[in-house]
């Protein structure tokens, strides 16, 4: 394989050329692994590169600095950072939120020499990552940080392209699928893969098995935002990857108190971005009671499902058990990830772009007969379409079986009734039996071979 780090990041790439003729101060967020270091390191290659330990002091930092790059040795940080200036130089600086730990007053620092180029019209280049959402946020978004309004620029780095990702990995599309489902858009998991073997294989031996070599990643993600809190926030997550996406399902693990848990997901929501709630989406989000909330990141969902889950018999070394848990459930665990693989596509407009929806999501509600379930809904509200649709990670789907189904749970939608134009999709692994038509609606029929096209 290329360098899967850097599939798909010309944008980011162009705009960082861009920016390198003028002076910045540019702030690179994201998960860890997703690439940040590398990309910076790929756009400034003559750069000062400073990685900040989280438990080492200045003086062990500023030393190393200047063993590294055979500089003088600097009392503070500020006057390092004012001589590299000086000498014209990029400067980047990793983990930019371990200051925090080591010494918060460095943000005092930096501050003073910005502000003073700034003043004197100097030019200073100075690009700073940080792997945690929160404590980036709380260096550069809180009014009280002496950073607050400084940075000029700021990349949030996210997941790398379905569609490059897809055709630089020259897999099937099943596989591709059951392999993004658990590792996402995050590069550095890619470069671990061994292609040649299948999906699950690959999953279990990275993340499941003894000596595994992502069996701590999980915990490692969570420790970077979480620190000693871990312990309340993981109750909260595990309550989701499980299956308890509801309020009051979620408070069942907090002693029904649902305050409790109101204040620690909208935790995980703002500040950590770890969580989403998400609410049906024919309804407006700022009114709606139906709110349901779920793991965003793919492989923190498996983490938590398979592993987290797990953990007793994982420190006992009993790899069989499970290992059959792992062949019992995965396919179901692909096939929900399944779902959010084909909004991802209608939302990017890879895929029945020609309807131009403008809100796709999921919808759920009450029915005559009890609750209903719809795995999309894609609206395009200037024309009054709604496109239907129904995700089956199976085999030889008979389509008017789906449809059938899918009919009788569009009407209890309550959205533009009278008028609307209804347009049914089904997306499956393969079809024993597809369709155009059903019951006067337009339909559309999607196997593997289909959306493999519009991929390619």
């Amino acid at each position: 394989m290329a360098n899967i780090k850097f599939i798909g990041r010309e944008k980011e790439l162009n705009k960082l050329d861009e920016m390198s003729k003028d002076g910045f101060f540019l702030i690179v967020k994201g998960r860890r692994r997703i690439g940040k270091t590398f990309l910076l390191r790929k756009a400034f290659s003559k750069a000062i590169y400073i990685f900040i330990w989280p438990d080492k002091s200045i003086e062990w930092i500023l030393e190393q600095i200047s063993m590294e790059y055979k500089m003088p040795q600097f009392k503070n940080f500020g006057s390092l950072l004012e001589y590299l200036f000086e000498q014209n130089k990029i400067v980047i600086i990793d983990e930019f939120q371990n200051f925090l730990n080591v010494d918060k007053s460095i943000y005092g620092e930096i501050q003073k020499v910005v502000d003073e180029r700034k003043q004197k019209k100097k030019v200073f280049q100075l690009a700073v990552a940080g792997s945690s959402y929160s404590l980036m946020n709380k260096v550069f978004y809180n009014s009280a940080s002496p950073l607050y309004g400084r940075k000029t620029h700021e990349i949030d780095l996210s997941n790398l392209d379905i569609c490059s990702l897809f055709k630089e990995l020259d897999v099937s599309l099943e596989k591709f699928i059951e392999l993004w489902s658990v590792f996402w858009g995050v590069p550095y998991y890619y470069e671990l893969i061994d292609l040649k073997k299948t999906a699950k294989d690959t999953i279990f031996n990275l993340i499941l098995s003894k000596d595994s070599q992502l069996r701590e990643e999980g915990k490692a993600i969570l420790s970077v935002e979480f620190g000693k809190d871990s312990r309340t926030y993981n109750t909260a997550l595990t309550a989701i990857s499980e299956g308890k996406t509801k309020l009051n399902e979620i408070s069942s693990m907090f002693n029904n108190k649902k305050n409790e848990s109101i204040k620690y997901l909208d935790i995980l929501r703002r500040e950590f971005n770890l969580v989403q709630k998400m609410t049906p989406i024919t309804e407006n989000p700022m009114k709606s009671r139906t709110g349901r909330y779920k793991i965003i990141d793919n492989f923190l969902s498996f983490w938590f499902y398979f592993y987290d889950k797990n953990r007793s018999y994982i420190e006992q070394e009993r790899f069989d058990e499970i290992l059959r848990y792992f062949n019992n459930e995965f396919n179901a665990f692909v096939g929900r990830k399944f779902e959010k693989f084909m909004i991802s596509l209608i939302k990017e407009k890879k895929i029945l772009s020609e309807i131009n929806v403008n809100r796709v999501g999921n919808q759920w509600g009450k029915s005559d007969v009890g609750a209903y379930e719809i795995d999309i809904v894609a609206i395009n509200d200037s024309k009054k379409e709604i496109l239907f649709g129904e995700c089956k990670w199976k085999e030889k789907v008979n389509a008017l079986e789906v449809l059938k189904e899918l009919k009788e749970k569009v009407a209890f939608v309550d959205w533009n009734m009278e008028t609307r134009k209804e347009i049914f999709v089904v997306f499956a692994k393969s079809f024993s039996k597809k369709t155009s038509e059903f019951s006067g609606r337009k339909v559309y029929c999607f196997d593997l071979k289909d959306i493999e096209k519009f991929l390619r």
